[in-house]
């Protein structure tokens, strides 16, 4: 999709049955704080931004967001309806013909299929409002949720990652999936 085109993409909240996905902004920034210190020992591995958190650093990455958008790379909080708790963020990046998927939750609400119910309302929207027909991720081979979620979500294992990831505790070796709409 032409750069020109994602500009006209409105920046409005998902809407899942538990959730609100909510493009990320400097409103969110305390909260996606609070969702990574919680989940720090969880993240450690995976993420980089996970090592060492900070509420500035939080405070920056939420406040670039928006401009983020009109390149193509697509970050929602995950907003529990409820509580109304920043729990995570799901993401895409949109690359020549694909979009690459991302997630990650606060580790006290894992197991929920909060993230599954998250991923599958942004998919669906790529598909009605990118005209995304082709997902991808990674996820680290040690990362057994993340993989199981991916298969959860439909996705096909392809194999391993030709390159290794940054995660907080430095590279690891991770495996790659894609889906096809």
């Amino acid at each position: 999709m032409a750069q020109t085109a994602l500009v006209s993409i409105g920046r409005v909240p998902l809407e899942t049955e538990r959730l609100l996905l909510e493009p990320i902004g400097p409103a969110h920034a305390e909260g996606l704080f609070e969702a990574t210190v919680a989940s720090r020992p969880e993240l450690l591995p995976w993420m980089p931004w996970a090592k060492d958190p900070t509420l500035e650093r939080a405070k920056t990455v939420a406040a670039k967001a928006p401009s983020e958008w009109v390149e193509g790379h697509f970050r929602f909080a995950v907003v529990e309806r409820d509580s109304e708790m920043v729990l995570g963020v799901v993401g895409l990046d949109l690359a020549e013909g694909s979009a690459e998927l991302s997630y990650w939750i606060r580790s006290d609400h894992a197991g929920r299929g909060l993230t599954t119910e998250a991923s599958r309302g942004l998919m669906d929207w790529a598909v009605r409002v990118l005209r995304v027909s082709r997902f991808t991720l990674w996820a680290g081979r040690d990362n057994h949720r993340s993989r199981r979620l991916a298969e959860k979500l439909g996705f096909v294992h392809v194999g391993p990652l030709d390159w290794q990831p940054d995660g907080g505790l430095g590279t690891f070796p991770a495996e790659s999936y894609e889906l096809s709409m």
